[in-house]
């Protein structure tokens, strides 16, 4: 087999493992396994690209993006995920966070209040603002509401950003990065062996497939069933212009931030009707854009990003083993940005501890 890893004494020897995906699950999968010790390649197929779940991720990071009620157990590992933010940004820098805080509000005044009594009972910091209040938070909202939550802890990332940080520390540590599209896992008996890169095997102990839905093809390869789906979403970009708004808004329908390059950012649930349904959807947004600051013009956008997020059957993250495969590992999970950081020290303790 070719070879891609340093050659290590055999007294010396590390855990080899390969790490397919450059989005932020990989990114962080191939940091927390590098700073563990491991030997470890990242492998790549599209850096870059618009189309992946990453980078078409709104990069909503906090407590308030979901309720309790809607699945507690999930709540509750998103608040321990959250703790994880701080220790990486005390080894790689400050994170490419583009707002902190977030303001949400319902169309009714009671469903906002019943969504900051859930929160505040579940012991996660938000309170409620009245309008004078929120109008200090955000001074060019044409119409505050008469009461929304205000969630301090919440922040905005730029997920792609994010990745790249991640994967930085990877480097800087000595992960090995390969742009390539793995074609096969590579299995001898019971046991992976590495993977199929072009037709060519790459030899490794461990094999973390980090690639969204995609890891579903490349588990199969194996002989492994991964129970994943697809979800499509919509991100939005418009101009560069942010109109002073200056944290996560999220009122009724229309979810928005700044983004760091300028310009704001809204996610949208994909068009009943397909790609022919997205210039539509980006001309509402516009427009609730303009409600929202009171402007006379609905921005336009600049960028539509439609992309499939990655869905377990059962809404719970695939992070580590799967199947009868030894050293055959998957990392995939909703919401990913909020997600990785954890997933990928658990990933890694687990490959470690096989």
């Amino acid at each position: 087999m070719p070879i891609l890893f340093k050659p290590i004494p055999a007294a010396n020897r590390r855990i080899q493992a390969i790490v397919v995906g450059g989005g932020v699950m990989g990114a962080s999968a191939a940091w927390h396994l590098s700073k563990a010790g491991a030997a470890v390649a990242l492998i790549e197929s599209a850096p870059g690209s618009l189309s992946t779940a990453t980078s078409s991720s709104f990069g909503w990071v906090g407590a308030s993006a979901s309720t309790p009620s809607d699945n507690q157990s999930a709540f509750a590992e998103r608040l321990k995920a959250l703790a994880e933010f701080g220790s990486i940004e005390r080894e790689l820098g400050p994170l490419p966070i583009a707002a902190r805080g977030a303001l949400l509000w319902w169309s009714q005044e009671d469903e906002t209040a019943a969504m900051i009594a859930e929160h505040r009972a579940a012991g996660t910091r938000m309170e409620g603002l009245v309008r004078a209040q929120i109008t200090e938070k955000e001074q060019t909202l044409a119409k505050p509401p008469p009461l929304a939550a205000w969630a301090p802890d919440d922040f905005a990332l730029e997920p792609a950003a994010f990745a790249r940080q991640l994967l930085a520390g990877a480097q800087g540590l000595g992960t090995c990065l390969r742009q390539a599209t793995v074609d096969a896992v590579d299995v001898v008996g019971n046991r992976v062996v590495g993977v199929v890169v072009q037709g060519q095997r790459l030899a490794a102990d461990t094999v973390v497939l980090a690639n969204g839905y995609g890891a579903r093809a490349l588990a199969w390869t194996a002989g492994v069933d991964l129970p994943l789906q697809q979800s499509p979403a919509v991100l939005l970009r418009f101009g560069t212009e942010a109109y002073g708004l200056r944290h996560l808004v999220c009122a009724q329908d229309l979810e928005l931030r700044p983004s760091l390059a300028g310009g704001l950012v809204s996610a949208a649930d994909y068009p009943e009707n397909g790609d022919s349904g997205l210039s539509a959807l980006a001309a509402r947004t516009g427009d609730r854009i303009a409600h929202l600051f009171g402007l006379a013009v609905a921005p336009s956008p600049v960028a539509i990003n439609a992309a499939q997020r990655p869905m377990t059957a059962d809404g719970k993250p695939l992070c580590g083993p799967v199947g009868e495969i030894e050293g055959l590992f998957a990392l995939v999970a909703h919401p990913g940005v909020i997600l990785a950081p954890l997933l990928g020290r658990l990933c890694a303790e687990s490959v470690l501890d096989a």
